[in-house]
């Protein structure tokens, strides 16, 4: 193989991550820098993007120390998708970053809906119109900061703009760009219609580009700020969960790419475009497919919620005894049985996205009685997490006319053994959990690989770069059991209390911000 090592970035909401892999997917070394962003107001998330550049180059400066870098191939780099940089015609930032996870726009929303249509949009661009796109946030500033709106010469995504200091020339790949919410997926490209609507042409934003094209080489001011020699290959590689699906090694229709993070994120790759409330549809890193996405929005974020709120005891025995919370309730949940002798609980504690898009609904848990337990409760969280995941990907069957056989995992929650088995019995597929702990950065690097012509396709990288850890493989009775309760009752819990669940969302909407899909690993 001509190539030995290859970086991957990983440039999420609170830190970049750079980590050396060889070519058989093993991580040689890893750095991290951390960054901010902030909230201004309620519901507002914004960041300097020269906080983005700086951490990147001080966990770049930080891997690359003492290394021999004739050794390094390349780097791809995967981001935080939906955020956007607007800069000016002297390349200097306007104002900072908006986040995927910002919700000040909800009003535009409904300007967009009424002026073009969700239906329309959707079909477009494959994304569901609510906040979480770019372009509401985008009309958000041409309304209430015109003076800003007005200076706006570039307008780019994290890959271009990281891109863009790096060698000079302000590309991204397909799958990132078409996160703004100004991009065709079936024409792969920007879309005039939406642009005018904004305003805005195709010289006000990047050139885009396939995964896995070498965007150029580093010039010589970032080779000095990165550490990295000058000229060094630079490859697109996309947001964060496109290419975390390549890190876990889940590239067909029969594997879906499962990120058990702060948010729960999964999806499929599919040859066919098709739009549907169950998913939005991204462009996908790998050439004639799309991947269509679904996300929990609240995921491992309510767990983390239920150790703050009533794990204080196994958070004062972790501490002393250097553990995990996670892993003493692990222990304690391991003995009740499926079903958690009938408590279940709908996981909606921050809305739901697919397939009712309603971020003011909440979450319930039916069948409390005096016999159950916080452990109870504990292991309820976790099955309702995998009834979601069933009733989702059921939706992907009848939509897509897929049967995925086969949950490829990553994220802090793979750890899990417990959550493992539950999401595989509820679901009756097996589960697979990856070896590497960093898989965005892990398929960053093998996009990488593949653009420098080490292997002759992204299929082959993922497949050589991403070894599997374990298989866990569904208990038949257990799922019979989940089965008769998803039937029975999961499927239709949300539908039958709908109207009093987002009557009781309205209370808190005002008052806390409402977070949307990402994969950053917890």
């Amino acid at each position: 193989m001509k190539g030995e090592c290859f970086i991957g970035v990983d440039c999420s909401t609170q830190s970049t991550k750079a980590v050396l892999f060889d070519c058989r997917g093993r991580a040689l070394r890893e750095a991290r820098s951390s960054h901010v962003f902030r909230s201004p107001h309620n519901g507002w998330a914004e960041q300097d993007a020269t906080e983005l550049w700086d951490s990147l180059c001080a966990a770049l400066r930080t891997l690359t120390d003492g290394l021999d870098l004739q050794q390094i191939e390349g780097m791809g780099i995967a981001y935080q998708r939906e955020t956007f940089v607007l800069l000016d015609g002297k390349g200097r930032e306007i104002r900072p970053a908006i986040l995927w996870l910002d919700q000040r726009s909800l009003k535009e929303v409904e300007e967009i809906r009424r002026d073009i249509g969700g239906e329309y949009f959707q079909q477009l661009t494959g994304k569901i119109l609510n906040t979480l796109p770019s372009l509401p946030k985008i009309k958000w500033i041409r309304n209430s900061e015109p003076e800003h709106y007005r200076r706006i010469d570039k307008l780019c995504d994290v890959g271009a703009y990281l891109n863009w200091k790096l060698t000079g020339r302000m590309i991204s790949p397909y799958s990132g760009a078409d996160t703004t919410g100004l991009f065709g997926l079936e024409a792969k490209d920007w879309a005039d219609d939406l642009l005018a609507y904004m305003g805005l042409n195709r010289e006000n934003m990047p050139d885009v580009v396939p995964a896995g094209t070498e965007v150029g080489g580093i010039t010589a001011k970032a080779a000095a700020a990165t550490g990295l020699p000058e000229g060094f290959p630079v490859f697109a590689a996309g947001g964060d969960g496109q290419v975390f699906a390549v890190g876990v090694g889940s590239m067909g229709a029969d594997a879906l790419a499962l990120s058990l993070g702060t948010s729960v994120v999964w999806g499929v790759h599919n040859s066919e475009y098709r739009t549907s409330s169950y998913f939005r549809t991204m462009m996908s890193c790998q050439p004639g497919t799309y991947y269509c996405e679904s996300a929990l929005i609240s995921g491992s974020n309510t767990i983390k919620w239920f150790i703050d709120e009533m794990g204080g005891e196994e958070i004062a025995q972790a501490k002393a005894r250097k553990i995990s919370p996670e892993s003493l309730l692990e222990d304690k949940i391991r003995d009740i049985d499926p079903g958690c002798d009938g408590l279940i609980t709908l996981p909606y504690w921050r809305g739901v996205m697919n397939p009712y898009n309603n971020p003011g609904a909440r979450g319930m848990t039916l069948g409390w009685s005096d016999y159950h337990t916080r452990y109870h409760f504990y292991r309820s969280i976790l099955e309702g997490i995998a009834f979601e995941l069933r009733l989702v990907t059921e939706g992907y069957s009848h939509v897509l006319g897929i049967s995925p056989q086969v949950f490829r995992v990553g994220s802090g929650g793979a750890q899990s053994e417990v959550w493992a088995q539950i999401i595989s019995d509820v679901n009756g597929m097996d589960v697979m959990v990856t070896d590497s702990h960093e898989n965005t950065a892990l398929g960053a690097a093998m996009i990488a690989a593949w653009g420098a012509g080490v292997y002759d396709d992204l299929r082959e990288a993922s497949e050589r770069m991403s070894p599997v850890k374990r298989q866990i493989a569904s208990c038949m009775e257990n799922h019979e059991i989940y089965s008769r309760l998803y039937n029975t009752v999961y499927k239709n819990m949300y539908l039958t209390v709908q109207e009093y669940l987002t009557t009781l969302g309205s209370y808190g909407l005002n008052t806390h911000l409402q977070g949307t899909a990402h994969t950053e690993e917890s």
